[in-house]
C-alpha cells in the first residue's frame, strides 16, 4: 500500500465535464480516462503512449481538478513554451521556469505559486537538479509530478540525458506526492528501467498500442537523393514537414539545394548561432516556413500538430529514434506520410559512429540497434508489422493498408536465379567478404583484391556480368533483409548463408526481389485512415487558416495553439453559424469560444454570404467506406494497379491474375481495394457465387467486426485472409450497408 495522497472526492463526471469545457473534446481518446482517474486517485502512473496520443491532457486535466500545482519536468525550453501557450489558451493557469526566465518573471511566478494561482509549473531537468530547488518545492502544495519524455532517464533508451537521473529523488524526497511518467517510445526493457529508476510505487501501468493508423510508411533506396527530395516536396506544396539528415553538413547542403530550386527551406542543428536556430524554429512553428531540414536535435521541442510529412533522408541510428521522429507527423490525427531514404553509405557512416563509442557495452548496444534498423529498412514485408514487432506488438492483419508494400507501391520480380548466383559466390568465398566484393565477382570486375584472392578463377566469376553492380548490391541487400543471409557484426558486414538461404541455393524455395514501382516513384499525397479524409470546403478552410494566422501573430503564439487543422477542417465541414454550434466543434472549449468565437464566426458567415452555393457537408448520410481502403485525393491508380485492372477487364479470376503477374493473391486484393477506393466498379460474380458471398457475410455478422482475424478464425479453416479481404470490399458496397450493418438483429 503506497503512502500517496488521494482525492477520492473528485467525481469522474467532473473530469468529463472539464474535458469538454477546457479542451472542447466530447470524449477521451483511448487510455486517457483511465490514466486521469489513476492520477486523481493519488496513484503513481507509468504510461507508454504514441506521439499524438494525447499524453499532455493526461496530466493537464488532473492538474486543473486537483488542489495545488502539478510540476511538469520537460526536456526542452521550446517544448515547455508551446505547452504553456496551449494550456493557457485552453483556460489553464501555467508557467515555466527555465534558463531564459527573467528575474522579474521568476518573482511573479513564485508569488503566484505561494498564492495557489497556478495549475501547472513546467521545469527542465537541469532546473530540478539545481541545489535548493527541491527544498523550495517542498514549501509549496504540489499536487503531483509529471515526467514528460521519461525515456530520457534510461541509459538503454535512445535519448538518455544524465540530468534526468536527478528525478530518481522525487519518490524519496516527496513520499506523499504521486508521480506520473510518460513516454512515446519504450521497449519492455526500457520501460522496466524507467520504472525502477523513478522508484514508482505500485503504479498504474498503461502501454497503449504503438500503431499510428494515420501515418503512411514508405521506405525507398537512395538513387538521386536531391532529385527524390525535390520530387516529393513538389507533391506536398503548402504542407508543413521535416526532413532529417544525420550530419550538420548535410543539413546545410540539403537546405541550400532546396532553396536553389525555389523551395523555401530552413536549416536547424546545434551548430547554428542561437539566434538563427531560434528564428528558424519559430518560423516553422508559426507556419511561416513550411520545410525544415534538421538533425535529430530538432523535434522533441516541437508540439506542432499539423506536420504532414517526416522524411528521413538518411538511415536513423535505431528504431526507437525513427519511431519517435516519424511520430512528429500527424499529431492532429490527420493523414501524414513518413518516408525513409536509405543507402549503403548510411550504414558505413553509422557503423563508424558506433565503433567510435568508447564504452564497450554502449558500443555493442549501438551496433545491435543499427542492425535492427537495417533489418527494418530491408524487409520486404508490411512496414507497420515490422515496426510494431520491434516494440513487442503484433499487428492483427496481414495488410495494413497504409504502407508502400501493402498498397502495391513496390513490385516483386522472381529473382531466384540471381539469388542462387549471389549465394553461390558467398559460399565459394566462405562468407569472408562483403557484399561489394561479391558484386565484383559476379560482374567480373578486374580488381587487385579479386586477383590476389584468386577469385577470378571461381566458377561464379562473371556469371552476373549481364547486370550492373548496383543490381547485385540490391540482391545482396534483399537476401539480408529476407533472412537468407545474415551479418553478425555491422563493423564487419560479411554475409553468411542461413538455413533458408541454403534452400534457395538448392532450388527448394524461390526468391523475390522487391523494388519501387516505376509508376509510383512520383509520391502521392499524404494518406492514412479514412478518418483523416472527411470532405470539407477548401475555400472556407483557407479563410479560416488566414484568420488563425492573424490571431496567432497578434497573440504571439503558434497557429496550432489557436486551433488545430483538424478543428478547422470540422468548421469547414459543418459551417457553424452560432456560438452553440461552434462550441460543438471538437477542439473548441469555453475558453477558446470566448477568445476566438466572434472572430471565427464572422469569417464563416462572411464566406457563406460570398459563396451562397456552398453549404455544410452532411457527414451522417455518407455511405460508410471501410477503414482499410485509403483515401486517394489525387486518384491513386499506379501502373501496377492499372495492370491488374487490365487483366480484371479481360475477365480473369483472382488466381489467374496473381499467376499472370507472378504476385501473391493478397497483393492483387490490395490492388482491388485501391481500385474500389477510386470508384472503379468491381463485379462480385467475377470472384464469388451469391451463396459464397452470403456465407462470408454471415461470418462478419457473427463476429460483429470488419477485422479479418476474428472472421477467418470463426470460419474454422473454410476462409483464408485473401478471400475475406476480397469479400469485405463487396460487403461494404452493398446497398443495405449502413453504420449498424454488423449489429442488426
Amino acid at each position: 500500500m503506497n503512502n500517496l495522497q488521494t482525492n477520492s472526492a473528485i467525481d469522474p463526471q467532473a473530469a468529463r465535464q472539464a474535458l469538454a469545457e477546457l479542451f472542447g473534446f466530447r470524449s477521451f481518446r483511448p487510455h486517457q480516462e483511465e490514466i486521469v482517474s489513476a492520477v486523481l486517485s493519488g496513484r503513481d502512473v507509468f504510461a507508454v503512449m504514441p506521439t499524438g496520443g494525447g499524453k499532455s491532457l493526461c496530466y493537464q486535466l488532473p492538474a486543473y481538478l486537483l488542489d495545488g500545482v502539478c510540476v511538469v519536468v520537460s526536456p526542452l525550453i521550446s517544448l515547455m513554451k508551446d505547452q504553456v501557450d496551449a494550456a493557457c489558451a485552453n483556460g489553464l493557469r501555467a508557467a515555466t521556469l527555465n534558463s531564459v526566465t527573467s528575474p522579474e518573471e521568476r518573482s511573479a511566478i513564485a508569488a503566484a505559486l505561494r498564492q495557489g494561482e497556478l495549475n501547472l509549473l513546467y521545469v527542465s531537468p537541469e532546473r530540478f537538479n539545481t541545489p535548493g530547488f527541491g527544498d523550495w518545492l517542498k514549501r509549496l502544495q504540489v499536487s503531483f509530478f509529471a515526467i514528460d519524455e521519461a525515456h530520457c532517464i534510461s541509459e538503454w533508451g535512445h535519448d538518455f540525458r544524465p540530468d534526468y537521473l536527478a528525478l530518481s529523488r522525487i519518490a524519496t524526497e516527496f513520499p506523499g506526492v504521486p508521480l506520473a511518467a510518460f513516454t512515446a517510445t519504450a521497449t519492455p526493457r526500457v520501460a522496466e528501467d524507467i520504472s525502477a529508476r523513478l522508484k514508482l510505487r505500485s503504479p498504474h501501468l498503461t502501454r497503449a498500442s504503438f500503431n499510428r493508423p494515420n501515418l503512411f510508411y514508405q521506405v525507398t533506396p537512395k538513387d538521386d537523393l536531391d532529385g527524390q527530395l525535390r520530387e516529393f516536396l513538389r507533391d506536398h506544396q503548402g504542407e508543413s514537414g521535416i526532413i532529417y539528415r544525420t550530419t550538420r553538413k548535410n543539413v546545410e547542403a540539403t537546405a541550400a539545394m532546396l532553396r536553389s530550386h525555389g523551395i523555401p527551406a530552413r536549416a536547424y542543428h546545434a551548430g547554428l548561432p542561437d539566434g538563427e536556430r531560434a528564428e528558424n524554429q519559430d518560423s516553422f512553428r508559426r507556419d511561416e516556413c513550411q520545410v525544415i531540414v534538421a538533425t535529430i536535435a530538432f523535434g522533441m521541442g516541437i508540439d506542432k500538430s499539423n506536420v504532414r510529412y517526416v522524411v528521413h533522408a538518411d538511415l536513423p541510428k535505431n528504431i526507437e529514434g525513427y519511431y519517435q521522429e516519424t511520430g512528429r507527423a500527424g499529431r492532429d490525427g490527420e493523414a501524414a506520410r513518413c518516408v525513409l531514404f536509405h543507402g549503403r553509405q548510411d550504414v558505413a557512416q553509422l557503423t563508424r559512429f558506433a565503433a567510435d563509442i568508447e564504452d564497450e557495452e554502449a558500443r555493442e548496444t549501438a551496433l545491435s540497434q543499427l542492425g535492427q534498423m537495417l533489418n527494418f529498412a530491408r524487409t520486404d514485408n508490411c512496414r507497420r508489422v515490422a515496426l510494431l514487432g520491434y516494440f513487442g506488438e503484433k499487428f492483427p492483419e496481414k495488410n495494413c493498408g497504409a504502407c508502400d508494400v501493402c498498397l502495391g507501391e513496390v513490385e516483386r520480380e522472381d529473382a531466384t536465379v540471381s539469388a542462387q548466383k549471389a549465394l553461390s559466390a558467398v559460399a565459394r568465398t566462405d562468407g569472408r567478404f562483403g557484399a561489394g566484393h561479391i558484386a565484383d565477382i559476379l560482374t567480373a570486375a578486374n580488381t587487385k583484391r579479386i586477383r590476389e584472392q584468386g577469385h577470378d578463377r571461381l566458377p561464379t566469376y562473371g556469371v552476373g556480368k549481364d547486370r550492373d553492380k548496383s543490381y547485385w548490391r540490391a540482391v545482396m541487400d534483399a537476401l539480408l533483409g529476407q533472412g537468407l543471409t545474415r551479418v553478425d557484426d555491422p563493423r564487419y558486414p560479411t554475409p553468411t548463408i542461413t538455413d533458408d538461404g541454403w534452400k534457395v541455393l538448392r532450388g527448394q524455395r524461390t526468391f523475390q526481389l522487391i523494388k519501387q514501382a516505376a509508376s509510383s516513384r512520383k509520391s502521392r499525397k499524404s494518406r492514412g485512415t479514412i478518418d483523416g479524409d472527411e470532405p470539407y470546403s477548401l475555400g472556407l478552410f483557407a479563410s479560416l487558416r488566414e484568420a488563425r494566422t492573424r490571431r496567432a501573430r497578434a497573440d504571439n503564439v503558434p497557429p496550432y495553439v489557436v486551433f488545430s487543422d483538424r478543428t478547422l477542417h470540422e468548421m469547414a465541414r459543418v459551417f457553424p453559424d452560432t456560438r452553440e454550434k461552434l462550441l460543438a466543434i471538437n477542439g473548441v472549449g469555453k475558453r477558446k469560444l470566448e477568445a476566438y468565437g466572434k472572430e471565427f464566426l464572422a469569417v464563416i458567415n462572411a464566406y457563406r454570404q460570398a459563396n451562397p452555393g456552398e453549404v455544410a457537408i452532411p457527414t451522417a448520410p455518407r455511405k460508410p467506406v471501410p477503414c482499410f481502403i485509403p483515401p486517394n485525393p489525387g486518384g491513386g491508380r499506379t501502373g501496377t494497379v492499372l495492370e491488374t485492372m487490365r487483366l480484371l477487364e479481360e475477365g480473369k479470376s483472382l488466381p489467374e491474375i496473381a499467376k499472370a503477374r507472378s504476385l501473391k493473391a493478397d497483393t492483387i486484393v490490395t490492388h482491388l481495394e485501391a481500385l474500389a477506393a477510386t470508384g472503379y466498379e468491381l463485379h462480385q460474380d467475377q470472384f464469388f457465387t451469391p451463396r459464397r458471398l452470403e456465407e462470408i457475410f454471415a461470418l462478419y455478422r457473427q463476429t460483429q467486426t470488419w477485422q479479418l482475424k476474428p472472421v477467418v478464425e470463426e470460419s474454422k479453416g473454410t476462409l483464408d485472409y485473401s478471400e475475406a479481404r476480397l469479400a469485405r470490399i463487396f460487403l461494404q458496397q452493398r446497398e443495405d450497408f449502413g453504420e449498424n450493418a454488423l449489429t442488426e438483429d
